[in-house]
């Protein structure tokens, strides 16, 4: 009788912690890490990857890309990670929370097809930012837009570099005048060191959440008579209605936290980084766009679309000055299942009338309210504005300026260096009629050649257009295989081109004729791989 009471004693004991665990695991009090269960993480290097034979049709784009940045960085590693998530479900959710809530972001200034059509133009956060639109959110965080050099760094792991010297980080700092203090360097450089993690990444960080000079949060100045002596160089807390009540959000925490020098707050942020990265969250896509931890797109670093954008911008800069570009860095790639069959293109600026063109400048254009006047903001080399009224003579400083449709807003930028030797908007001649060709630049569609139909599958060298009563036959430049887009396979097809050891039809000759010289060289090679890789771009 003893034993079956014992017995059954146990058996209810068993019951409650069965109980127990399954209502924890129900409800998520149960910590789960990563993903990293779903499937698998490839690897691919410059002799070597591990992909399966089916890896271009499931994960289309990728691959060349990824070969592109090899070729240009031999010693490079890149890791391309099945999250088991779907696209549109990915950008559903992303796209959720509006009224004051957004999960996404982008600064008031930009135009209306970058803005969420639900929430429109109300207010988010301090009132300098909009939420952003479903279109904006799935170009900028299509991983295919970001396998070139201006954008990669966004995928790099995070990892402390043992080749950063403290004077590597001291010369980097010293740039910003408020980390200009050899205490907050070494405070820097210490904890990078210590929490393993990279110490150029902390001060991209810290200057993307701080500006180039500053904010009262890292100034220690308190703000309207109170929380004096408290810094919070990352932010953290820093949200609410209206300005007034972030920042005091922001030193509020601080005070919680006892950050009571530049140093403490420092070392207090970069634990708190330190979680997300600890999560799996440990690129800077990763902590922009949470898709490797559950639960998914939450614990995400700011509510800014172009958070991991302008840090690895900063980040890629520093390792540019400090000549360590060609160094082994691995990134790591999410995949997505059922993803479009090409990059996401940027929000349209085809509504706008005026002559499409990109930018041709190192580090950037100015955008100016007017002819050489104050610099509203900075527009992306390779980013694409509408000239929407053209300069026809030189201003007294020399330069011509076209009145420009961007991103950010409308206002000036200058189309020519002074001396004639550099053109920084590229007009973007997007197609004209050859013979029984139309001859079409990368960035067309059939709806660029209004009234056109095509008669074929795809939209690429080969295909049949039927324009105005008559059958042409499509050349896209660059296109050399004929399907629809530029990738390694072309720029190979050129090379054994020129090493006479393959032959292309007359429609994939012309496409491979990039420059238009009536001959396939070298030139033609260089000008499609620039084109993957986001160098220049191929025009008319």
């Amino acid at each position: 009788m003893q034993r079956y009471i014992f017995k059954q004693f146990y058996k209810k004991i068993l019951c409650i912690l069965i109980l127990f665990t399954m209502i924890y695991s129900m409800f998520g009090f149960i910590p789960k890490l990563t993903n990293k269960s779903y499937a698998k993480t490839y690897t691919y290097k410059k002799d070597s990857n591990d992909l399966p034979k089916d890896f271009e049709t499931t994960y289309p784009g990728y691959k060349s890309l990824v070969e592109s940045l090899i070729k240009a960085h031999p010693n490079w590693t890149f890791k391309l990670y099945e999250t088991g998530l779907d696209w549109e479900a990915v950008i559903n959710s992303e796209y959720q929370g509006h009224g004051g809530s957004s999960k996404n972001v982008v600064p008031k200034s930009y135009k209306d097809e970058w803005v969420c059509s639900i929430c429109g133009r109300a207010a988010q956060d301090t009132g300098a930012w909009v939420c952003a639109s479903r279109g904006a959110i799935e170009y900028v965080m299509d991983p295919r837009n970001l396998l070139n050099d201006a954008n990669i760094f966004q995928l790099l792991l995070l990892s402390n570099d043992k080749n950063i010297t403290k004077a590597q980080v001291s010369a980097m700092a010293k740039k910003i005048s408020y980390l200009n203090d050899d205490t907050i360097i070494t405070a820097i450089y210490d904890s990078a060191k210590e929490l393993d993690i990279n110490p150029f990444y902390i001060i991209g960080k810290i200057l993307q959440e701080q500006g180039s000079n500053g904010s009262v949060m890292c100034s220690g100045k308190g703000y309207k008579g109170q929380y004096q002596g408290y810094y919070n160089f990352f932010n953290v807390g820093a949200s609410g209605k209206g300005e007034e009540n972030v920042i005091l959000n922001g030193l509020q925490y601080a005070k919680d936290k006892n950050w009571n020098s530049p140093k403490a707050s420092i070392i207090g942020g970069i634990g708190l980084v330190k979680s997300y990265i600890n999560r799996g969250q440990h690129t800077l896509y990763y902590q922009k766009f949470n898709v490797v931890y559950t639960p998914y797109y939450q614990n995400q670093y700011a509510q800014n679309l172009f958070d991991s954008q302008s840090i690895a911008s900063n980040l890629k800069q520093a390792y540019k000055d400090a000549n360590l570009l060609d160094g082994s860095f691995t990134f790591e790639i999410p995949l997505y299942k059922n993803m479009p069959s090409s990059p996401v293109k940027s929000p349209t600026v085809a509504s706008i009338q005026g002559e499409l063109a990109y930018v041709n400048a190192n580090g950037g254009l100015a955008l100016r309210a007017s002819p050489g006047g104050n610099t509203i903001a900075y527009v992306s080399e390779g980013s694409q504005v509408v000239i929407t009224k053209r300069a026809s003579s030189k201003s007294s400083d020399g330069y011509y300026w076209d009145q420009v449709y961007t991103p950010v807003g409308t206002g000036y930028m200058a189309r020519q260096a002074q001396d004639g030797s550099k053109t920084y908007l590229v007009v973007i001649k997007q197609y004209e009629i050859s013979g029984n060709n139309i001859i079409v630049t990368p960035e067309a569609t059939i709806k660029t050649i209004e009234g056109a139909k095509n008669t074929s599958k795809t939209f690429g060298t080969g295909a049949k257009i039927t324009y105005e009563g008559k059958t042409y036959t499509l050349v896209m430049l660059g296109d050399v295989s004929g399907d629809g887009k530029i990738s390694a396979t072309d720029y190979v097809k050129v090379k054994n081109k020129i090493m006479g050891s393959n032959n292309m039809n007359d429609a994939a000759e012309k496409a491979a004729d990039t420059n238009n010289d009536g001959k396939i060289s070298a030139t033609d090679y260089v000008k499609i791989k620039n084109q993957i890789m986001n160098v220049s771009r191929i025009t008319i």
